[in-house]
């Protein structure tokens, strides 16, 4: 069940990420820099993928978060669960 939810997360979160790359225009950068560095150069001109990638590892990151705390719960709920049916009968 978390693997299939996992999938449809990660495909609306695509979404989100093309409709992020594609809300601005193509020419225009997220980000600028007023020196010339030749680093500082390169990062304003591949900000919107730099912008693209982060917003993907934060999805994942988040993505990851969920289904951890939802394995965590359902992990929690078979063990109380168990100690009920334990604490009923004479189980040692």
């Amino acid at each position: 069940m978390a693997v299939v939810v996992a999938f449809v997360v990660g495909i609306l979160s695509g979404g989100v990420a093309i409709a992020f790359l594609l809300s601005t225009p193509a020419n225009v950068p997220l980000f600028t820099f007023s020196v010339q560095n030749a680093l500082l150069v390169w990062l304003t001109e591949n900000s919107r993928l730099i912008g693209a990638t982060g917003l993907a590892l934060l999805m994942s990151f988040g993505i990851l978060a969920v289904i951890n705390n939802v394995q965590e719960i359902i992990n929690m709920r078979l063990s109380l669960r168990e100690k009920a049916l334990c604490m009923d009968s004479t189980c040692r």
